[in-house]
């Protein structure tokens, strides 16, 4: 089979290599589509510990299931020969967190597509005993491609359900990337009355609003200050009840709460790099407007269930995210794209 192995920082290689052996606990994965995830673009133009050279990457596969163990117990609904998706996040389904429904917490939660388990970028992949329980069925007619963002979709919803959007509000999202553009979707959804998008990316911001405008009531490229004063002049000086930060980013991070109104929601969903994740913020803020500031990571089962579902529902609004798809031989196109911000979501097909 073919595989596309990162053989350094910013290196990749397609090349030939042996079929998966399936472990009896385990199955066997014949790969349609596998998304790039911004874990998986920083691991290639960064490094990871976790993704030793040579190695596959990807974990946001879809396809189908082509052998299953003898000892495997597969989840209702899936069986040999069928379209599934697989869920990234491993989990152990012991722990207090996992046993309460919050998986995304897991205290030995793995991710697929990262040591000891390889990714999907290949035409085969396994799906170890830890990750048949994240096997979902896929809606026949839902294509594979669109079928991918189920799991950074899944995490997006995460994120939107922990911001609480009540009917009504008004909500921010700073950050016009995937994790953005499904979150406006989903807000609207939601009741909100009025959706605002920034971006500090022109060409982002444009791409974004071509996908998800109708969802969108105005938007704006971020100047110094960051937003906050598109912001508070279009809510009267007030601000908004609802800031979801979908960016990695400290100046963002500050922003929102110079936005949030008296007794606002912010929700940090995306997180900061490792070696610099402490970010300096104006705790008076949070204190004499009493905003409630949240963390959202992941997702759980329950959300990857109720995604498959939205999905299918909403696919024709949604379809248009997923801006870029290539070969498994042009896999270095496709992180180049990713690292020109000239698109949103890309796929690679295997």
């Amino acid at each position: 089979m073919k595989a596309a192995f990162m053989t350094g920082v910013g290196a990749v290689e397609v090349r030939q290599a042996e079929e998966p052996k399936v472990d009896p606990a385990g199955a066997l994965l014949r790969v349609e589509a596998c998304g790039i995830c911004g874990t998986d673009a920083r691991t290639f133009f960064n490094g990871d510990p976790r993704a030793p050279a040579p190695w596959v990457l990807g974990h946001e596969p879809v396809g189908i299931l082509e052998e299953v163990g003898r000892d495997a117990v597969l989840p209702p609904g899936i069986k040999e020969g069928g379209r599934v998706f697989l869920g990234s996040i491993l989990t152990c389904g012991r722990c207090r967190w996992c046993m309460d429904g919050y998986q995304n917490l897991c205290d030995q939660h793995l991710l697929y597509g990262y040591d000891p388990y390889p990714g999907a970028y290949a035409e085969y992949a396994t799906v170890p005993p830890i990750a048949i329980k994240n096997l979902i069925p896929l809606p026949p007619d839902l294509p594979s491609d669109m079928a991918t963002v189920a799991d950074p979709f899944a995490c997006a919803l995460n994120g939107v359900e922990m911001l609480d959007v009540g009917i009504g509000d008004t909500v921010v999202i700073l950050g016009a990337g995937p994790i953005g553009c499904w979150d406006a979707v989903m807000i609207r959804d939601r009741g909100a009355s009025r959706v605002f998008l920034s971006d500090v990316n022109s060409q982002r911001l444009d791409i974004a609003l071509k996908a998800v405008g109708q969802f969108v009531d105005d938007a704006w490229v971020a100047g110094e200050d960051n937003g906050v004063g598109q912001v508070l002049e279009r809510t009267a000086g007030r601000g908004a009840e609802r800031v979801i930060v979908a960016a990695p980013s400290k100046q963002a991070q500050q922003a929102a709460l110079e936005m949030a109104a008296k007794r606002g929601r912010v929700v940090y969903f995306a997180g900061l790099p490792k070696h610099d994740p402490v970010s300096p913020l104006d705790m008076n803020q949070l204190h004499y407007k009493e905003l409630a500031v949240l963390g959202a990571y992941g997702a759980t089962h329950r959300q990857y269930r109720i995604t498959m579902g939205y999905l299918q529902r909403r696919r024709d609004e949604l379809t248009a995210v997923v801006t870029h798809r290539f070969s498994l031989d042009r896999i270095t196109e496709a992180f180049d794209t990713i690292r020109s911000g000239t698109g949103l979501k890309v796929v690679v097909l295997p």
